[in-house]
């Protein structure tokens, strides 16, 4: 596969002419370090253009801060080496925090400033009168290598986000159709979990990828619109499949759906094997009418019934709003994607949810990480200190954002191993026979050509990243050609011992796994369902645990644990948020016992205490207070019925008698 993909290929061979680019440029201006350039083209070069102008505009920014500081602390704290490392290193925990709390690509700003001053700020320590000479040489070399990696990307054959986030959405689409598919059909909805998670993790990647927008030569504003209202539609369709499920099976325990509810059902299936774009919509307005000619309300069966045709109608918005907007991005023209159904903003403004226990940790180990490696540096007298320093920062930075990231830094370390050895047969056997730029281009060719292949493929990136960062770090490409065994044995043993360190320290502060983390998202959902729950206050609690959903999948995978009772929480929620809205219409009495059954589940949540039969018996309550016959009651009737499918899956059908059973 890595030999075959010739977007690979091209990668490569942008890669290797950006870095020859940077590093010609960096000979030419006779900058001390010109393999910094070099190492900086394979940390900034992406696949797509759009993600490589975006990381190398922000990696501008992070060098720049970086420096900034390392020229601050250096000469105001040399002569208290103990209180210089717990700065840097307070410095650049404090960077990471900020940067994992940002979740965009806005936050590797954050992290570079925080591991580019233990770069420049650390070597410099034996001469506190060079560091700005030694932070403005950082900043050009940075800036060479990133230039020449975003010149290369944009006018060598540039492949562009706005297409790759088309084809992501095509791909959504068709998973959301099987999984709809399955949901309709109770036999087979045991296999849709593959799907699930896809979709929600999905969601995630193509709303990071369409953050690169802005950053194409040729950037439409309304595409990233398109996007935004995209992603959140996207991550509604999910809770909207999961409950037509529930009702699916449900009526299949009951003796399966009417004639009516089947010929529901088998419109839905209809529209979902179409392929043309305004299956959806016709769908949509079909169900729109039929939903308001829908008999009356007598028993827990016409309640189910009527449920699955709302659910049906508010899929076919949702997947008829995602079709036109991906068709719109396919076709290159956002001003086609035309007026969209389903109003998202209604249910759930979007709200980032903040992991600030796991950004602190991240914080935290890289501090002690550093503070470790520094006191033997400074204990020992080592005089590889700070290429071990230097290292420990990188390597608990690079990897702080993985749910474990001690086995990545490991990793990390041992293809650093790699490089540094490779390198050596470079700095002894290669470089002694060169004589010019054109030979050293040569020379280093066939070795940045793999690099940038093992870069080009996920599961090949780690390796490639450390090749083609240690690899030219550890040759220490200059000008004159100057090879010292034990300096360079020195300098790469301390580079990978730094790194050692970063996943010792990592390993033992983070023994949590995923599924603390996703055990982490379950409370935090039962807190906002409590705020939702309450009828005496308003909540945009909801946004929030959208914005968990998307990060639930991939842990929820690594966890094994089932993704439906994480929509069972968004699905409680989104009820709850239709119940408040329907109770100011109701009438008194029905108002109080939907209060009182807002506020039992609120006490319930807010505690993270099971429901019990008194939660249950105070939503059956409410609903026998409520007339089928009135628009509101239906409304409130169809939430509290959603709340207990969620809540109490697997409970008998509530004991209703609402009217005459209908025909």
């Amino acid at each position: 596969m890595l030999l075959t993909r010739p977007e690979h290929w091209l990668f490569s061979v942008k890669a290797l002419l950006a870095g020859l680019l940077a590093l010609a440029v960096a000979f030419w201006f006779d900058l001390p370090r010109p393999y910094w350039a070099l190492a900086t083209v394979y940390v900034a070069s992406q696949p797509l253009s759009g993600a490589t102008v975006s990381k190398a505009f922000y990696r501008v920014i992070g060098t720049l801060a970086g420096a900034a500081m390392a020229v601050l602390l250096v000469p105001n704290l040399v002569n208290a080496p103990p209180v210089l490392a717990l700065a840097i290193a307070a410095w650049s925990g404090l960077c990471l925090y900020v940067s994992i709390l940002d979740r965009t690509p806005r936050g590797y700003a954050f992290m570079l400033a925080g591991y580019t001053t233990a770069i420049i700020g650390f070597p410099a320590v034996d001469a506190p009168e060079r560091i700005f000479d030694l932070a403005v040489a950082r900043g050009e070399e940075i800036l060479i290598g990133i230039s020449s990696a975003a010149l290369v990307s944009s006018l060598v054959f540039p492949r562009s986000v706005a297409p790759v986030v088309a084809e992501r959405v095509e791909l959504w689409l068709a998973d959301a159709r099987i999984a709809a598919r399955d949901a309709l059909r109770p036999s087979e909805a045991a296999a849709g979990r593959t799907h699930w998670l896809r979709l929600a993790g999905d969601t995630a990647q193509i709303e990071t990828l369409a953050t690169h927008l802005p950053f194409e030569a040729a950037f439409d504003r309304r595409a990233l619109a398109l996007v935004r209202q995209l992603a959140p539609r996207m991550l509604m369709t999910l809770p909207e499949i999961s409950a037509l499920r529930d009702v699916a099976a449900e009526l299949d325990a009951l003796g399966g759906p009417s004639p009516s509810a089947a010929g529901l059902i088998a419109r839905m299936e209809d529209a979902l094997e179409r392929t043309d774009q305004h299956a959806f919509a016709e769908l949509a307005t079909w169900l729109d009418t039929a939903v308001a000619a829908v008999a009356p309300l007598g028993c827990w069966r016409d309640v189910l019934e009527l449920n699955l045709a709302v659910r049906l109608l508010d899929l076919a918005q949702l997947l008829a709003d995602c079709t036109r907007i991906a068709t719109a991005l396919a076709e290159d023209a956002p001003g086609r994607a035309g007026p969209l159904s389903f109003p998202i903003e209604a249910r759930a403004a979007r709200r980032r949810h903040n992991e600030r226990g796991r950004a602190a940790l991240a914080g935290a180990t890289l501090f002690l990480a550093l503070t470790l490696c520094c006191a033997f540096w400074i204990l020992t007298s080592w005089p590889e200190g700070a290429a071990a320093a230097m290292m420990t920062a990188v390597a608990a930075s690079l990897f702080a954002t993985s749910d474990d990231p001690a086995p990545s830094i490991a990793r990390f370390a041992a293809w650093s191993a790699v490089a540094v050895a490779l390198s050596g047969v470079y700095v002894f056997f290669i470089l002694p026979q060169v004589h010019s730029f054109e030979t050293l281009a040569l020379s280093l060719s066939p070795a940045l050509l793999l690099f940038g292949l093992l870069i080009a493929e996920p599961r090949t990136f780690v390796p490639g990243v450390a090749l083609g960062i240690l690899t030219p770090s550890a040759m220490a490409l200059q000008p004159a050609f100057d090879a010292n065994a034990e300096a360079f044995l020195n300098s790469g043993l301390a580079m990978v011992a730094g790194m050692a360190i970063a996943a010792a320290t990592t390993a033992i502060l983070h023994r949590a796994d995923a599924t603390w983390r996703a055990a982490g998202f379950v409370h935090a959902n039962e807190t906002a369902l409590a705020e939702v729950a309450d009828p005496r206050k308003e909540s945009n609690a909801m946004g929030a645990m959208f914005d968990r959903l998307s990060l639930l999948a991939p842990l929820i995978d690594a966890a094994r644990e089932p993704l439906p009772d994480a929509l069972r929480q968004l699905r409680a929620g989104l009820n709850l948020v239709d119940a408040r809205k329907s109770r100011d219409a109701l009438p008194e009495r029905a108002r109080r016992r939907l209060d009182a059954a807002l506020l039992r589940l609120q006490r319930a949540f807010g505690r993270h205490a099971p429901l019990n039969d008194d939660v249950l018996a105070a939503l059956d309550g409410a609903m026998r207070a409520l007339r089928p016959g009135e628009a509101a009651d239906r409304s409130a009737l169809l939430a509290l019925a959603g709340l207990r499918r969620c809540l109490f899956p697997g409970v008998a059908p509530a004991p209703l008698k609402l009217s005459e059973p209908s025909s």
